[in-house]
């Protein structure tokens, strides 16, 4: 005889309650046991609260969430059993993998990026969001997009992928195994439109859904995604739709003055002198950070050197005198 087709929006529905209620799961499981090993007769068969060693109160709560049926009532007697067993041994088989997650202490984050304090307060919001808030940073190269995205992928709980990278089925196989709390998408712009299918229906529906020939797998997540891009254009307008989008503005070059020799010396370990002064030397040719970064690394704290590698950057560049510093020592 065929078996039943399998129920997956009360199975998503079990999964969800485990989420939050996770002291359910063991009166689940002895009640699963319970009927496993003596196999209901009828739809009127049964077991009573002494079978399953659970109060009559969590059964009548799980009676309430529809997770048990009552079949048989008398003056000095019940009888119980699952809404849907099978149905709820998947549940329980999704849920035995914890999605990961931990205490997001927001204080902490961000610590490296230099300005953008409204971008930083807003993603602070949303990761402490109760619900799923998904949040995408849009602007030019060098306005740490990926600095900002980077850190919220350190956390514990988090995956960070980059979308030209990412396929439809890696992304899937993705979110059903490591099932992430925090999604970290750099490079949104770039994932092709089929492959971004399954994001679309994790931010729509919080369900992710795997076919394999006879095989359907289907969970759901609190899943947040965070992502990044240098524009919208290429972006499917229903996926843009999901996020709450926000313009990270390139710096000005009086920014760039006052911020980028911070970044220098916290991420670089250069001396503020000679963080000013790789700044001051890069500003006229351009804003974006990672070329302050690259003048640095190459100077290896060397200001004539500094000199010499704008030149080589950029040849039309006039010639600069080197400022007076204290040289440090060149790092090796």
């Amino acid at each position: 005889m065929e078996a039943p087709a399998m129920d997956y929006s009360f199975r998503n529905q079990v999964y969800r309650l485990l989420q939050i209620q996770p002291e359910l799961r063991g009166y689940l499981e002895t009640m699963v046991d319970c009927e496993a090993q003596k196999p209901l007769a009828d739809d009127s068969d049964g077991w009573d609260w002494q079978a399953v060693h659970t109060p009559v109160s969590v059964i009548n709560r799980l009676i309430v969430l529809r997770l048990v049926d009552q079949v048989y009532r008398s003056r000095s007697y019940s009888e119980y059993r699952l809404h849907a067993l099978a149905e709820t041994v998947a549940a329980l088989g999704d849920a035995s993998v914890p999605i990961k997650t931990g205490p997001v202490d927001v204080d902490s984050l961000f610590r490296l990026v230099v300005g953008h304090e409204r971008i930083k307060s807003l993603l602070r919001y949303a990761l402490l969001a109760k619900g799923a808030v998904h949040c995408l940073l849009s602007g030019p190269p060098g306005t740490a997009k990926t600095l900002l995205l980077s850190d919220i992928g350190r956390l514990e709980g988090a995956e960070f992928y980059v979308g030209s990278t990412t396929t439809k089925a890696g992304l899937v196989s993705l979110l059903l195994e490591a099932r992430p709390h925090y999604l970290v998408i750099d490079e949104l712009d770039k994932m092709q439109a089929n492959d971004a299918t399954p994001l679309l229906n994790l931010m729509e529906t919080g369900m992710v859904t795997r076919l394999v020939h006879a095989s359907h797998e289907r969970i759901s997540l609190p899943t947040k995604v965070f992502a990044g891009c240098n524009e919208t254009k290429s972006i499917r307008s229903e996926l843009l739709d999901r996020f709450t989008r926000c313009q990270v503005p390139a710096y000005t070059r009086a920014q760039f003055i006052k911020d980028v020799p911070q970044v220098l010396v916290q991420c670089e370990g250069l001396g503020t002198q000679m963080a000013i002064h790789v700044a001051a030397e890069v500003v006229p040719h351009s804003i974006d950070i990672r070329d302050a970064v690259r003048v640095a690394r190459m100077a290896r704290g060397d200001p004539q050197r500094v000199c010499e590698i704008v030149q080589c950057l950029w040849p039309s560049a006039r010639k600069s005198s080197v400022v007076s510093l204290k040289h440090p020592s060149p790092k090796q």
